[in-house]
């Protein structure tokens, strides 16, 4: 089973430790490795994969948050694969621009909860929600070019 491009196949997706299939040799096994979100905090760990046993092709992470550092309610949420990012030096699966914040506007996974293209495109929308109290993001302004103050005019009464 290798991981998925980004296709729209959401029939047949299981659950990969209840089936019949086991990652492909030259694919990392990110099962039971932490998961951190763009800060660098734990937000949990990869319970499971849900993938789409016609194609192979890893659809989602299944995030269990139970053993997070930040707080963040205990439950199970899933993920795009396509937005995380490896670390097989450290077994860490990172997801760059996914926060805390934007973690609690997903919906809690249940087995065998049907997922079609409208749940992929309401998880997409949450994790593009902006994070609270975000500091403004490197380059986000352009500093040097933005006049905050102007000059006073000289009071000529």
């Amino acid at each position: 089973m290798d991981f998925a491009d980004n296709t729209n196949d959401y029939d047949y997706l299981e659950e990969l430790t209840n089936s019949d299939f086991e990652v492909a040799d030259n694919q990392p096994n990110i099962l039971g490795w932490d998961v951190h979100d763009t800060h660098q905090n734990k937000v949990g760990e990869v319970s499971d994969l849900l993938f789409n046993s016609e194609t192979r092709k890893v659809r989602y992470i299944i995030l269990d948050m139970e053993s997070n550092d930040v707080d963040l309610d205990n439950g199970r949420v899933i993920v795009p694969i396509d937005i995380a990012v490896f670390d097989e030096k450290k077994d860490i699966v990172k997801l760059p621009g996914v926060s805390t914040t934007t973690l609690e506007y997903l919906p809690l996974y249940e087995r065998g909860r049907f997922i079609n293209k409208h749940t992929d495109d309401d998880i997409r929308r949450a994790l593009d929600i902006p994070e609270r109290d975000a500091p403004i993001k490197p380059g986000s302004l352009n500093v040097s070019q933005t006049k905050i103050f102007s000059k006073r005019e000289p009071d000529l009464s």
